[in-house]
């Protein structure tokens, strides 16, 4: 920024240099060397602005000047494979609704969505939910009569969603109002809706949702999932919903008003749930959703990935499903087995990349872990999904809100509990997304009515204030977070009052030939009322100024006669003149601040500062000369 500042000045100082020469203005030698200083200070004022005072916004800006892929980031794991066929669109923002562990990282850096509203038991955007896996991606699952995915075509706005893979009982949900401001085309979010937890319900759009339904009465399956609660009556509940979409095509940025239902359960709840399983959870349970697996490659090692999985539970000495779900998330985390990297070694051909990361390299990112682990759970029974959508995104303690970037894609896995709903952990060890803290027993908890609007308490980085955590509006946090404002606003006040009163003083010092004294004097002049007339000479103009400060009075005469002599005398001054002209400026110099100030304050007061300059300000005539007393007079 100094460098360009350089620049810029240099440039500047050029076109006036031939704006001056072309119009026939004279300059003095030392105006560069003036101009250069003046400018190096502004700089210097600009950038300990930029510094001390508070930005105004944390959103990051810079994708708008600098667009373009970006390939790596250390701390946002991204880019969940290579999206559906033909859909770039999709891959450029990360999120995708196919995930395949070791597929090309695609991502640009650009924020995706601002969100109001969140959870602690959930720190995810869910987009979509995947059940089928061929060894090398996963996949929506497809509506067969072994799992029959149906799609209702429209749910009107602010209609509650049927469903039934819910907690039972209103003490185990915590029911969170979000509001989400997409930025970005819905074509390239698949229309999806992104919410915190499972959704229940959405207030400004129109929405199609598909998922399990083993109660709906249709007829033979299809190419397509069967449409269902088309006609009049009670909707028929989903058992499970996998996406949820909006049916119109808003221009971005457009918002999304929704309400999602978070599972409370604690440890002892879910060690307790069981796994008295419903006939719908039976698709989530199967390694290969009907014996589908990929071609070209070779699926000899699940026997080895299985016999690995009972030994971990074993020797985690977990005999719950919930103790073996968070023993093997806690095996992947173990920075002595596997390390997080967004560049990770290819798999050798016609090895699976999933084998290649639990034997070989030990190393990828979330959409290797959470394959690992998912494919681990369902080798053991154990229900699970596999999760595409975004990280909860970055606290932006200035808007109180999560700013979600492209680069904040992600994948986790979840397990169905009964009578507890889906259950997400976290086994990739990036550093940014953190397996959920529960409580161990039961808390007494009073659940929010689904209408209330009242949003959820956002979940702020360990390194932020909790105190900060509020709108604003009322309460201690609110209160705090204004005066925390204020006070940085009055340092910067007294920062910039501190370095007005440096360039004040720089003016006063860098005043040391003839005519910039004269300028200080006239500016003084004028701070202190004392009349500038078209026919003074600088004698004139003098004794009045002297008269208005009878203190500076031999001085500013002194200051006067020799201006004169400099401008009018040929030779200019003597050597002993200059050192007399810088004396008498030096006494003048000194109560130079306190005048301004003085002037400033009278001037406030609607008062002369004189009643000599008030009563000149009357006459057009000359200021009387002072004359030499008489010598012949007698005293």
């Amino acid at each position: 920024m100094v460098c360009a500042a350089g620049i810029l000045l240099r440039l500047n100082f050029v076109a006036l240099k031939r704006r001056w020469r072309s119009r026939r203005v004279p300059r003095a030698a030392d105006t560069g060397w003036i101009f250069g200083e003046v400018g190096f200070e502004a700089t210097a004022l600009l950038l300990l602005v930029a510094f001390v005072l508070p930005p105004l916004s944390t959103v990051d800006i810079s994708t708008s000047f600098l667009p373009g892929s970006i390939s790596t980031d250390l701390f946002h794991p991204f880019g969940l494979g290579v999206g559906k066929p033909g859909n770039g669109a999709s891959a450029s923002v990360g999120y995708s609704e196919t995930v395949r562990p070791g597929a090309q990282l695609k991502a640009r850096s650009q924020e995706i969505m601002v969100v109001s509203g969140g959870s602690a038991l959930y720190p995810y955007l869910r987009g979509i939910a995947l059940g089928g896996w061929d060894g090398i991606s996963w996949y929506q699952l497809p509506p067969t009569d072994a799992s029959p995915v149906r799609q209702q075509p429209r749910l009107e706005p602010k209609a509650d969603l049927p469903r039934e893979d819910l907690p039972v009982g209103s003490s185990r949900v915590e029911v969170v109002q979000q509001s989400i401001r997409i930025l970005v085309p819905p074509d390239q979010l698949d229309r999806t809706v992104f919410s915190a937890g499972e959704l229940t319900r959405v207030d400004n759009h129109s929405t199609t949702v598909k998922g399990i339904m083993l109660g709906a009465a249709t007829g033979p399956v299809g190419e397509g999932p069967d449409p269902v609660n088309i006609v009049a009556g009670p909707p028929v509940p989903f058992d499970t919903v996998d996406v949820v979409r909006i049916l119109d095509t808003p221009r971005a940025p457009y918002d999304i008003n929704l309400t999602t239902a978070v599972p409370t359960a604690d440890v002892k709840s879910l060690r307790s749930a069981g796994t008295d399983y419903a006939a719908w959870v039976q698709p989530y349970q199967q390694l290969y959703f009907q014996g589908t697996v990929a071609a070209g490659y070779s699926a000899g090692r699940d026997q080895e990935i299985a016999s690995l999985a009972r030994t971990i539970v074993q020797d985690a000495h977990a005999l719950t499903v919930y103790d073996q779900a968070k023993a093997i998330e806690a095996w992947f985390r173990d920075p002595n087995r596997f390390k997080y990297t967004i560049s990770p070694k290819p798999a050798r051909a016609g090895v699976r990349p999933l084998d290649f990361f639990l034997f070989d390299s030990h190393e990828g990112y979330c959409q290797d872990f959470s394959t690992a682990m998912a494919v681990m759970l369902r080798s053991l029974d154990i229900p699970v999904r596999q999760m595409s959508g975004f990280s909860q995104g970055f606290y932006d303690d200035k808007s109180h809100r999560y700013l979600v970037n492209a680069l904040n894609a992600h994948s986790w896995v979840e397990v169905y509990f009964p009578r507890l709903g889906w259950i997400p952990f976290e086994p990739t060890p990036d550093g940014a997304n953190l397996p959920v803290e529960r409580p161990a027993t039961p808390t007494v908890t009073v659940p929010l009515p689904v209408g209330s609007g009242t949003a959820a308490t956002p979940r702020v980085p360990k390194n932020q204030d909790a105190g900060n955590q509020g709108s604003g509006g009322a309460g201690s946090g609110g209160l705090s977070d204004l005066w925390s404002r204020a006070g940085w606003v009055a340092v910067g006040l007294l920062l910039l009052l501190l370095v007005a009163a440096l360039l004040m003083f720089r003016w006063l010092m860098s005043a040391r030939d003839p005519r910039r004294i004269w300028r200080r004097l006239q500016f003084l002049a004028d701070r202190l009322r004392v009349p500038r007339r078209p026919g003074d000479t600088p004698k004139e103009f003098g004794a009045r100024l002297a008269d208005a400060v009878p203190s500076l009075d031999d001085e500013l005469r002194g200051v006067a006669e020799l201006f004169t002599r400099a401008n009018f005398r040929r030779g200019g001054l003597t050597r002993a003149e200059s050192g007399e002209l810088q004396r008498s400026w030096h006494v003048v110099r000194r109560s130079y601040p306190g005048l301004v100030v003085r002037a400033f304050r009278e001037r406030g007061g609607g008062r002369p500062v004189r009643r000599e300059a008030a009563a000149g300000l009357k006459s057009r005539e000359p200021a009387p000369r002072r004359r030499p007393p008489d010598p012949s007079r007698g005293a």
